[in-house]
C-alpha cells in the first residue's frame, strides 16, 4: 500500500509539473497554480493516509481477540 501512494503522489507531482511547465501562463499565474495544486495533492495525501489508518485500526481490534 505504501508504494502505491508513493506511485500516487510522484505521478501527480510529475503531472502537475509537466502541466505548469508547458502551460503558457504569466509567473503570478503559474506560482499561484502550483500552490493550489500542491494544496490538492496534500489533501489527497492527508485522505489517503487516514484511509489506511482507519483500516489498521478497524483490523487491530480483530487481531487482539486472535491471540
Amino acid at each position: 500500500m505504501t508504494c502505491l501512494l508513493a506511485g500516487f503522489v510522484a505521478g501527480v507531482a510529475v503531472g502537475a509539473a509537466v502541466g505548469v511547465l508547458l502551460a503558457p501562463n504569466k509567473g503570478e499565474d503559474t506560482r499561484r497554480l502550483i500552490k493550489d495544486q500542491a494544496e490538492e495533492t496534500r489533501d489527497q495525501v492527508v485522505k489517503a493516509v487516514n484511509g489506511v489508518t482507519a483500516r489498521f485500526e478497524k483490523k487491530a481490534p480483530q487481531e487482539d481477540e486472535a491471540a
